[in-house]
C-alpha cells in the first residue's frame, strides 16, 4: 500500500506562500521597529512635560493618549467653531506673518520652527505676570497640571472653571468658540491634538476641551501685543468676568 504524496506542484506553492507570508511579517516588523524608533526619540527630543520623559512616557502616550488625537492635519479645523461672536479684538487681529509654525508631539506638544527668540522669554514672562496681578480676584498662578513642569495661570478656586493656561516661549489656553476660529484662521496658532469637536465620541478625553489652543510664540514685540489681545480673551471667556487690562515689559 503506498502512502499518499502532495503533488509537487501543490507543495511549490505552499512554500512560496510561506515564504512570502514570512517575507512580509519581517518587513511588516522592520517597518514598525523603525518607526517606533523615530518616534520614541522624537518623543525624548521634546523634553519634560506630562508624562515621564522616558521609555515608560512614550508607551502611555502611544497607548493611552495617541488613540484619542486628531490627526495634525485637523488641527487647523474650524468647521466646529462659530462664524460669528468674536471678540472685537480678536476680529482686529492681523493675520501673523509667514506660514504656519511647525508643532510636534501630542503630549508633550510643542513648537519646532518659528519659535519664539530667547529676548522674548522676559516679555512673556512679564506679561502672565501682570495678568495674575492685575487680576488677583480671578486668576492664580500655579504649577501646570497639565505640564507639570512649566508655571499656568488657572482660574480661582472660588470661581466654577478651573482650566489653566500654560505658559512657556509658545503657550496653550483655552478662547471662545469664535475666538478660537479667527486666532487659527489668521495663522496665530491650532488645536491641540486632543482638542477635537464635540460630536467626536471620544471628546473631551483627560480634560481637554475643544478650544485648547496652542499660540505660536511671539518672535517680535508686534506678536507680544498679538498674544496680549489674545490672553485678555482667554481669560475674559474662562472667568466670565471684565477682565483688568494687562500689558508687558520689554
Amino acid at each position: 500500500m503506498s502512502k499518499a504524496r502532495m503533488n509537487p506542484s501543490a507543495d511549490s506553492q505552499l512554500q512560496l506562500i510561506i515564504g512570502g507570508a514570512g517575507a512580509v511579517t519581517a518587513l511588516l516588523l522592520g517597518l514598525g521597529t523603525t518607526w517606533a524608533v523615530k518616534d520614541y526619540n522624537a518623543y525624548i527630543a521634546l523634553g519634560p512635560g506630562g508624562p515621564p520623559n522616558n521609555f515608560f512616557g512614550w508607551v502611555i502616550v502611544n497607548i493611552a493618549i495617541r488613540p484619542f488625537c486628531s490627526t495634525k492635519a485637523r488641527a487647523i479645523f474650524t468647521d466646529d467653531y462659530s462664524k460669528h461672536g468674536a471678540h472685537k479684538d480678536i476680529e482686529s487681529l492681523p493675520r501673523r506673518r509667514g506660514p504656519r509654525a511647525s508643532v510636534a508631539g501630542l503630549v508633550p506638544h510643542r513648537q519646532v520652527t518659528q519659535r519664539a527668540p530667547e529676548t522674548m522669554r522676559r516679555p512673556v514672562s512679564s506679561l502672565f505676570q501682570n495678568a495674575a496681578s492685575k487680576n488677583p480676584g480671578i486668576l492664580e498662578k500655579r504649577i501646570s497640571s497639565y505640564e507639570r513642569h512649566h508655571d499656568a495661570l488657572f482660574v480661582a478656586q472660588k470661581l466654577p472653571k478651573k482650566v489653566p493656561c500654560t505658559y512657556h516661549l509658545s503657550m496653550h489656553l483655552y478662547l471662545s468658540p469664535a475666538d478660537a476660529r479667527q486666532v487659527i484662521e489668521k495663522g496665530w496658532g491650532e488645536r491641540h491634538r486632543l482638542s477635537v469637536p464635540t460630536n467626536i465620541w471620544f471628546r473631551h478625553r483627560y480634560g481637554i476641551g475643544d478650544t485648547y489652543l496652542m499660540i505660536y510664540g511671539p518672535r517680535d514685540e508686534e506678536e507680544m501685543e498679538a498674544l496680549r489681545i489674545i490672553l485678555e480673551s482667554s481669560i475674559r471667556f474662562m472667568t466670565g468676568r471684565n477682565v483688568n487690562a494687562i500689558e508687558w515689559k520689554s
